[in-house]
């Protein structure tokens, strides 16, 4: 697994629009349309998907 980076602006606002905390998260990898980001702690990995 890869290290995660720091979030930017948009990608805080699209986690916290689903609800997560974008504290507790970093950034895995980024698509044309999607977002993978790794827990810091539980390096639990989820995808979320934007406009």
């Amino acid at each position: 697994m890869k290290q995660g980076k720091k979030l930017t602006r948009r990608q805080m606002q699209v986690l916290a629009n689903a609800g997560y905390d974008f504290m507790e998260w970093l950034l895995e990898r980024q698509n044309h349309n999607s977002y993978t980001y790794v827990n810091r702690t539980t390096k639990e990995l989820i995808t979320l998907y934007y406009k």
